[in-house]
């Protein structure tokens, strides 16, 4: 359809008065109409008084459209006529609609941008100076103040919103700040008159849009020493505005405390700290404001909360910018001492805000981030300026723990609350408590007396009403909980009152709530228990308590495994209790599945340090029935339940493995993931390449006795292999099956080679069955670990011919077409390459030390995988090809193999650059051509210069100057 005036007419039309179906077509015409060469012609027809308000809107934001994407297509000879037009079609509209003069506005400003300086260099002069009264007397003196603000208005946000070439913007800015003078003193002049009492709509309008233009410019960057008049007119507009009902409903004090914002948070505004603390002198006089607002509050009236968020939001923000500044002012006395000083007691009332948040309030959680940059800048300070912050400010923080105290504490009941209020109020709660740890930083021991203080007095009262009170004792211990991480581990006056008072909560009366901060407190200091055993016996019974409780287990479990982890060889004392325990918990049913897993955390580590019998006994009562059921799971056909089943003590059972050790572990070996939810089957737990040490065995009484976890994986291998026949094509199955069996390994390194044979029948047969990555994951650990064992060379030789065979077979249906089903194998081959690349960096003689492995069909493989969308396949295979290519000079079969089809290699790797893959590639694929420039660099040289000479290759875009530069490049 052609692009006239009547069309776009009754596109216009269509667009606003007709279905969603038939507004898209309309959408997707008038966008095109818009982007047309005869935009230019229509837009004028389209502007015509006669039209509708919906057509003009549409020609104006066309117009203004044209003029940003579309100025190239503009002949410099027609700019003057341009800007004519321009004019004319403002004044015109100079009474509305005012959507429409707006959007004229706007496109004038992006005509000013690309005429300055050179077409237009005394722009802003000449509208200042056309825009007068005088010169329009057809239109009312406020009328023509308001359009002429509202172009300069929009002029610096047109600028910081284009896309000028970086010199050319540069240009602008300087032509745009040379006219910051004439700008400033006509809103001065603006500002200086009384609208306070006039009834003139129009009058209120040039008084709010002179603000708004402030701080348009302001957000440019103006001199802050050219502001402080701006500055005195701005504050007086937001009193101003608070005291008219007219002015106030026009927005007018947010406009003003928003320019006042900017000209205070400016990024040049260091370079003036005099002023800056003037002006701060100019800006305290509007916590009046907060206090008059808070009155009404108490009254009948609720007051102008978001009133009073913008002026703290103020305040913040100017000490936020420049705090190091405030702090240098409280060195020396005077008024600008006490400026600061009131300033920090006004944010500290901002996070004292009445009311509960989110519920009743939402300010209290601006000042937080203000807290954490003064407590930084002052750590910062040198020592002796420290410890007078610290003598000034900690009152301060003192307060501000209180206020913390108060407002961290839970409603007493959320049953109201939306999901969306209660996540509000976990993320609020998370941030107090990292205040906590600033205070910390400031107030040290003072804090945790004073926490210390709370805590017993919440105790009392809730000894004599825990309704009422438990509220405040919960938020005393999450304080406590807070800082976990911060006190010192030597501290020994404190935390042990506050670790008894544990054992003194009275928890049959308290909320649920109390109970699982206390539990997490725990948790939290785990570390430092380590250093104080002692107080064990006043935490154990609290979170074996906590086991037989759902709603508690989820803390209970988690600091128990926090626990035992840094406490494990003082844990023997406790084991009985918390082994009787865990298996109640365990057999109660009421534990979720992440629970339990980590219940075997817990458990695996609390009976590694008794006697081998003790463990074995233990391990008959607690760990024998989940055998037997798994075995009788695996006999059922397969289901939901019967998934989650053999999931559930597949998963228990990796755990145990990974814990359950009664030799000393290596410094390279890590802790398992037993994080909430964590899927045990993607563990990726980190063992020892090499095997223990005589040495490190014999530092164990153990060592000459045989480690549980071999009984145990003796037992349940056929069962494994019961698992593998039915569930073979389930991933989530086989991930817990290969996770098992890989942290048993981690856990008995060479005391697992007896069974080595049975581990690796079974990971083989269930590879062939089903390639899977989980199966890859176990497999490299095996070829890592007993690679260079002379013993073990015969099956990890086979182990790899396998896995290469079974996975080249699996990935090749259509390995010359990438962008098909390779891409369903990108998991596969992630882990596929990855596995080849550590066996090449590590060992590379197993790869040429038996027969039966295609290296020129894992070389092929690697190269056709470098084009996969998926990047993690592409940079493992990057990764094996580099150790190859790295390797070839020193292993002949290498070198073989790299000379044969290295120039497919490139051939790929050029295709890739020239656009088959996305940038973010580039990186990985540039390792390869440095990798073959290292060690066929002549090879490299040759297989280049015959690719770049074939016409359009590997892209048409590229000239033949642009590729022999390029080849120059890699080989240089």
């Amino acid at each position: 359809m052609e692009f006239t005036a009547e069309n776009l007419e009754r596109a216009v039309a269509q667009f606003y008065h007709t279905d969603a179906a038939m507004q898209a077509q309309a959408h997707q015409w008038l966008t095109a109409a818009q982007a047309s060469p005869e935009a230019w012609c229509f837009v004028w027809e389209l502007l015509h008084p006669s039209k509708s308000a919906e057509v003009q809107f549409f020609a104006a934001t066309t117009l203004h459209t044209k003029l940003v994407k579309s100025w190239h297509q503009v002949p410099p000879e027609q700019y003057t006529s341009l800007k004519k037009q321009l004019l004319e079609a403002i004044a015109s509209y100079c009474l509305g609609p005012k959507i429409v003069l707006n959007r004229l506005c706007i496109a004038l400003s992006a005509y000013v941008l690309h005429t300055l300086p050179v077409h237009w260099p005394n722009a802003v002069p000449e509208l200042l100076a056309t825009l007068q009264p005088s010169n329009l007397p057809t239109i009312p003196p406020e009328r023509t103040a308001w359009i002429l603000l509202e172009i300069l208005t929009v002029l610096p946000e047109e600028f910081q919103s284009s896309h000028l070439a970086q010199t050319q913007k540069g240009l602008v800015r300087n032509e745009l700040q040379k006219n910051i003078p004439q700008v400033l003193s006509l809103l001065e002049n603006i500002l200086a008159t009384d609208t306070s009492t006039s009834n003139n709509e129009t009058a209120v309008e040039v008084t709010r849009q002179a603000v708004c233009c402030a701080g348009s410019w302001l957000q440019l960057g103006v001199p802050l020493p050219d502001c402080e008049k701006l500055a005195d007119h701005l504050v007086a507009a937001v009193f101003t505005s608070t005291a008219s009902p007219q002015l106030h409903q026009t927005g007018l004090a947010e406009s003003a405390l928003d320019a006042l914002s900017n000209m205070a948070t400016h990024p040049d505004t260091h370079k003036y700290p005099s002023t800056c603390l003037r002006l701060l002198a100019k800006l305290l006089p509007l916590h009046q404001i907060i206090q008059a607002q808070h009155q009404q509050r108490e009254g009948v009236d609720q007051g102008d909360q978001e009133l009073v968020s913008s002026i703290y939001s103020l305040f913040i923000s100017l000490a936020e910018s420049h705090s190091r500044l405030l702090l240098d002012s409280l060195l020396n006395e005077g008024e600008d001492k006490s400026n600061v000083l009131q300033l920090i007691q006004l944010i500290l009332q901002c996070s004292n805000s009445p009311g509960v948040y989110p519920i009743q309030e939402n300010t209290s959680q601006l000042a937080l981030g203000f807290w954490y940059i003064l407590q930084d800048d002052i750590i910062a300070s040198e020592p002796e300026q420290f410890h007078l912050y610290v003598a000034l400010l900690s009152p301060v923080y003192r307060a501000l723990a209180e206020v913390m105290l108060h407002k961290s504490m839970l409603p007493a009941a959320e049953d109201a609350w939306s999901s969306e209020e209660k996540e509000l109020l976990r993320c609020y709660r998370q941030d107090i408590a990292d205040t906590m740890m600033y205070c910390y930083s400031i107030l040290r021991d003072n804090l945790l007396e004073l926490l210390h203080g709370k805590l017993e007095e919440a105790l009392e009262k809730c000894n004599s009403d825990s309704r009422i009170w438990w509220r405040s004792l919960e938020s005393c211990l999450h304080a406590f909980q807070a800082i976990a991480e911060c006190v010192d581990i030597d501290e020994s006056r404190h935390l042990p009152r506050f670790l008894e008072a544990l054992h003194r909560l009275p928890y049959h009366q308290l909320d649920t709530r109390v109970v699982i901060t206390a539990l997490e407190a725990v948790g939290a200091y785990a570390e430092w228990i380590n250093a104080h055993p002692s107080v064990l016996s006043h935490v154990i019974p609290l979170l074996v308590t906590g086991l037989g409780s759902a709603d508690l287990a989820p803390a209970a479990t988690m600091a128990l495994k926090d626990l035992t982890r840094d406490c494990q060889t003082s844990m023997a004392p406790f084991a009985h209790h918390i082994l009787q325990a865990s298996q109640e918990a365990l057999r109660g049913e009421k534990l979720k599945l992440g629970e339990c897993v980590r219940l075997m955390y817990t458990v695996g580590r609390v009976l590694a340090v008794l006697p081998v019998d003790s463990i074995m006994n233990y391990l008959n009562q607690l760990l024998m029935p989940y055998v037997e059921e798994l075995q009788y799971l695996v006999t059922l056909e397969p289901s939901a339940a019967a998934k989650a089943g053999i999931l559930l003590r597949l998963k228990m059972l990796s755990m145990l493995f990974a814990t359950l050790d009664i030799k000393p572990r290596t410094e390279n070996e890590t802790e398992p993931d037993v994080s909430e939810g964590s899927d045990m089957g993607t563990s990726t737990t980190t063992v020892a390449t090499q095997p223990r040490t005589q040495q490190q065995s014999s530092a164990s009484g153990n060592n000459d006795q045989v480690q549980p976890v071999f009984l145990v994986l003796q037992r349940i291998l056929p069962v494994m292999q019961a698992i593998v026949e039915k569930w073979y094509t389930d991933t989530h199955v086989m991930q817990a099956v290969c996770s098992a069996l890989k942290h048993a390994l981690a856990t008995l390194l060479d005391d697992c080679k007896p069974l080595v044979p049975e581990m690796l029948d079974l990971l083989v047969k269930s590879y062939r069955l089903q390639p899977h990555a989980a199966a890859l994951d176990l497999a490299r650990q095996f070829l890592v670990m007993y690679g260079k064992d002379r013993s073990q060379l015969p099956l990890m030789e086979s182990l790899l011919r396998e896995v290469c065979s079974v996975t080249i077979m699996a990935c090749s249906g259509n390995s010359n077409n990438p962008g098909s089903s390779l891409s369903d194998h990108a998991d596969l081959l992630e882990a596929f390459f990855n596995l080849l690349a550590q066996i090449l960096k590590k060992n590379p003689q197993l790869f040429v030390s038996g027969d039966g492995i295609d290296l020129a069909a894992l070389f092929h493989c690697g190269t056709v995988t470098l084009s996969l969308p998926e990047a993690p396949a592409v940079k493992a295979a990057t990764s094996f090809l580099v150790n190859f290519v790295s390797q070839s000079r020193e292993l002949a079969q290498l070198l073989t193999v790299v000379q044969a089809c290295g120039e497919e290699l490139v051939q790929r790797l050029l295709r890739c650059i020239g656009g088959e893959s996305p940038r973010s590639a580039m990186e990985h694929l540039s390792d390869i051509l440095l990798a073959m420039n290292k060690k066929h660099c002549d090879n490299l040289c040759r297989w280049l210069q015959q690719a770049i000479h074939q016409d359009g290759f590997p892209s048409p875009r590229a000239s033949r100057e642009h590729k022999e530069q390029f080849v120059k490049m890699v080989l240089k």
